[in-house]
């Protein structure tokens, strides 16, 4: 049997369906849901989580279209989407090959200063976040309806993007 999944990269969100990427990010929130938010799938994926404002495609192509995510500033967007057999959004993940740590909340800088020190590059690296942004959240983002094989895909993809 074909696998139903097919892994692609954006190196922009403006190569993105807006609506398509908005209900990865935000699925529609499950009227009987005691919580109000997107209901764990059987992954545990959903973990209740509301609304998240940082993962929307307008403020992700706001940071991009204001040049404050771009190759220049060190966040380079390679976002890892995963499309279904008729080509719709099934699963993505805000993905940034980042060429130095400054503008993270992960602060890296003595990784980095040891992987120097014994000859081993540490930059670039691939980087699953929201740039700029403290804010705690999913970041592997699966539309309703495709659940556990769409996130082993997007994983998948991203894995082989590291590699």
């Amino acid at each position: 049997m074909a696998h139903p999944y097919k892994v692609k990269i954006a190196t922009s969100i403006e190569q993105i369906d807006a609506a398509e990427w908005d209900a990865c990010a935000n699925p529609p929130a499950d009227p009987d849901s005691p919580i109000g938010g997107a209901e764990p799938d059987e992954t545990g994926s959903g973990d209740g989580e509301r609304f998240n404002p940082f993962l929307t495609h307008a403020f992700l192509r706001a940071l991009e279209t204001s040049k404050s995510v771009s190759s220049r500033t060190g966040w380079t967007s390679v976002h890892v989407l995963v499309a279904d057999a008729g080509g719709r959004l099934a699963a993505a993940a805000p993905t940034y090959l980042k060429s130095h740590s400054r503008g993270e909340y992960v602060f890296d800088f003595g990784w980095a200063d040891a992987y120097q020190r014994s000859g081993v590059e540490y930059y670039p690296k691939l980087q699953v976040a929201v740039p700029f942004t403290p804010a705690t959240g999913r970041r592997l983002l699966v539309a309703p309806g495709h659940g556990e094989a769409a996130r082993r895909t997007l994983i998948a993809g991203l894995r082989a993007l590291c590699e």
